[in-house]
């Protein structure tokens, strides 16, 4: 009896460690964009695409050293929702960046008007803090103060978090 007992214990253990999976190899089953805007949450979730396209130094075209990440999405109202992220240097790392550099903001189309909303070099207030950009997985959070292309009217942009799955583009 007790021979049939370990017996059935190591079985269910070497079934219980058969049924694990590594952790790298668990793609996160939520992605999401997620702020508030105007009192109510915008949410996309699973309809979105992230593009990261890494510097090239390779070349003698100074035009395309600096690292790129574009996260678009659609809300559920239909809103479109892009935020870009450019670095001065040949990779985007974790840390904080600002819409005072080139290529750095947030635009949204409001899908009931088509109005333009944006913050870039140009117009508005825009922080996005990359958390972690590796194994094809970007996270971080923003805030910021767009401005209508319509009537120059402040739309503030709180609470700003995303997870996505991103794809290299060269």
């Amino acid at each position: 009896m007790p021979g049939k007992l370990s017996l059935s214990g190591a079985a269910a253990f070497l079934l219980l460690l058969a049924a694990c999976k590594s952790n790298e190899d668990v793609t996160p089953t939520r992605k999401f964009i997620s702020f508030k805007m105007d009192n109510k949450v915008v949410l996309s979730e699973q309809s979105h695409r992230a593009y990261y396209s890494p510097g090239n130094l390779t070349d003698t075209d100074p035009a395309n050293d600096r690292a790129e990440l574009l996260i678009s999405g659609y809300s559920y109202e239909k809103d479109v929702i892009n935020i870009r992220v450019t670095s001065a240097s040949a990779d985007i790392t974790p840390g904080v960046y600002r819409n005072t550099a080139p290529g750095t903001g947030m635009v949204m189309e409001m899908s009931s008007s088509l109005e333009l909303i944006t913050a870039d070099d140009q117009f508005g207030d825009f922080t996005i803090i990359i958390h972690q950009l590796k194994d094809s997985l970007v996270t971080g959070q923003f805030n910021g103060t767009l401005v209508s292309e319509d009537d120059g009217s402040l739309k503030t942009v709180k609470d700003g978090y995303f997870k996505v799955v991103y794809r290299n583009y060269y």
